[in-house]
């Protein structure tokens, strides 16, 4: 082992996909420095999940690269699953487009591919002060202990070892993380609902309409030696990756199909025998709905899709795992600069697992509604066919499910009143505590929005004749050794969420969710900000 060179820094990220690099992205924001690593020599040349929601482009408008990822995305309007007999022929019937979220969010959703957001997200990476990405490395070892984490890593390429000595470990390492198997941390649900088949290849279709308006295309052939499958469009025009059931546990087909076979398959698929199809790439893999026992294990934590593995029916894979890395980043840049304890990083797991579960719960009744579909389009009835197709449309319009989860823990400071039950497909917005701020335009040309105020530091957001606060915070701020940033509201209307009145405040975190409100200027206001900042930063 005297070949092993010793370096250090704050946090090591274990895994390089856009979880890891968008918690990369996030600790540069924060002046922590950090060390990315990934075995693989590159960013993913596979479009892989296909949607960044809007809290997701919420994110990326605040970090500068939502115009970026969204012109790299299919056009507006696309996010259209077609039910098919194949492309060029029958239709069977096609949902809608979720209605316009603009009142709602500043940074409506992208249906965009992974590698493009990879490529985005390691741009602004790779300009950091505080951090770098290690490509072709690998972290071959784990041992936590009291005050720091050592972790070994092997550069596939050279053979170097390095061991880090690190104040946290972030394991982004995706489904099959290796840092989850070293600490033992064990899943709850099914690791197989199913095994499928992505094929990934090129063929300009562009001539067709349904490959410009539409982002999935469910393809049920009528010779059944052709496989039912979903075609995901990446950019409407050349490639295409087409996802196929192989078996339940394991592969069941006869044998694994060749390349020749595949361009058969997207012949058919397409319905243009003589397709020009070249394959791009090929790969299998598990269909699960499984989360964590554990979110964080000492000094490590599990974010993406090594702390919860959805179906990829609904695209919450990606966006849950670039929020969980949002959740987090601000906590450990509180902990580091010694204005939280220990007990704030408890909250990433007591805020964190259950919109895991509840995203997993959606995704997995995602998955279900593709059997009713195509057991009706079996049938042949037409009303049982656009019923079907009908309930489809609860599979993507979903920005109750992206904007309406709410945190409790006590890194929030619960007011009294009852949160109202999740609804995936509606979206209401509220002030109240645990609850992401609502967004409302503050100049008439719709450049400004109240979602850009929450970024580093806890900001106060009075009414408008919430002067009196102000004080307050700012002794707060001062006696704690916390910035709190104030904003004044233009208005408080009910009906855009803000339930503060005129005179009330809330108290946000710098990931944008409330974690105190007030609609009343309380006898000691400096004494109620005071408790509620010592409570959220577990100094209480």
């Amino acid at each position: 082992m005297s070949d092993i060179t010793f370096d250090d820094t704050k946090v090591l990220v274990v895994g390089g996909g856009p979880v890891g690099l968008a918690m990369a992205l996030l600790l540069d924001r924060f002046e922590i420095p950090f060390v990315v690593v990934e075995k693989s020599p590159t960013t993913t040349d596979h479009p892989k999940s296909r949607g960044c929601w809007p809290r997701t482009m919420e994110l990326f408008r605040l970090w500068g690269i939502e115009d970026q990822v969204r012109s790299r995305g299919l056009r507006d309007g696309t996010d259209v699953f077609a039910f098919v007999e194949s492309m060029a022929g029958r239709e069977y019937g096609r949902t809608v487009s979720e209605p316009d979220a603009s009142m709602h969010t500043p940074a409506p959703k992208s249906v965009v591919a992974q590698d493009a957001v990879e490529e985005e997200l390691l741009k602004v990476v790779e300009g950091s002060k505080y951090g770098q990405v290690l490509f072709s490395t690998e972290c071959i070892d784990v041992e936590i202990g009291n005050e720091q984490v050592f972790a070994t890593t092997h550069h596939l390429q050279t053979g170097e070892r390095r061991q880090w000595r690190v104040d946290y470990l972030i394991a982004a390492d995706g489904a099959g993380s290796s840092v989850r198997r070293k600490l033992g941390i064990e899943f709850d649900g099914p690791s197989t609902l199913a095994l499928m088949a992505n094929d990934y290849w090129r063929a300009d279709l562009s001539r067709l309409p349904i490959a410009r308006d539409t982002s999935a295309i469910r393809v049920l052939p009528k010779d059944k030696s052709v496989p039912t499958s979903a075609i995901l469009n990446t950019n409407g025009r050349d490639r295409w990756l087409t996802i196929s059931q192989i078996g339940t546990t394991e592969d069941e087909r006869d044998h694994p199909w060749t390349d020749q076979e595949v361009i058969d398959i997207a012949r058919a698929h397409t319905g243009i025998p003589d397709l020009d199809v070249e394959i791009i790439n090929r790969s299998t893999w598990r269909v699960s709905r499984q989360v964590a026992r554990e979110f964080r294990r000492g000094r490590v934590f599990l974010v993406g899709d090594a702390a919860h593995r959805f179906p990829p029916t609904g695209g919450f894979g990606l966006n849950s795992g670039v929020q969980d890395a949002h959740n987090l980043a601000w906590k450990l840049a509180a902990v580091l600069k010694g204005n939280a304890t220990d007990r704030l990083l408890d909250t990433y797991q007591q805020e964190r697992r259950p919109v895991a579960e509840s995203n997993a719960n959606f995704s997995f009744n995602n998955r279900k509604r593709f059997d009713f579909v195509d057991a009706a389009i079996a049938s042949g009835d037409e009303d049982r066919i656009a019923f079907w197709i009908a309930d489809t449309d609860n599979h993507l319009h979903s920005i109750g499910q992206s904007l309406g989860f709410a945190y409790e823990g006590s890194a929030v400071v619960p007011d009294g009143t009852v949160g109202k039950p999740l609804d995936p497909r509606r979206y209401v917005p509220t002030d109240r505590p645990g609850s992401r701020f609502p967004h409302l335009w503050l100049d008439s040309a719709r450049k400004h929005s109240t979602l850009d105020w929450f970024d580093r530091d806890f900001v106060l957001v009075t009414g408008p004749l919430g002067q009196a606060w102000e004080a307050a915070a700012s002794a707060a701020s001062e006696a704690l050794g916390v910035d709190v940033q104030h904003k004044r509201l233009p208005r408080a209307n009910p009906a855009e969420g803000i339930h503060i009145g005129m005179k009330g405040a809330v108290l946000v975190r710098p990931d944008g969710h409330v974690c105190y409100r007030a609609a009343w200027l309380p006898d000691d206001p400096v004494g109620e900000m005071t408790s509620a900042l010592r409570q959220v930063l577990g100094r209480g």
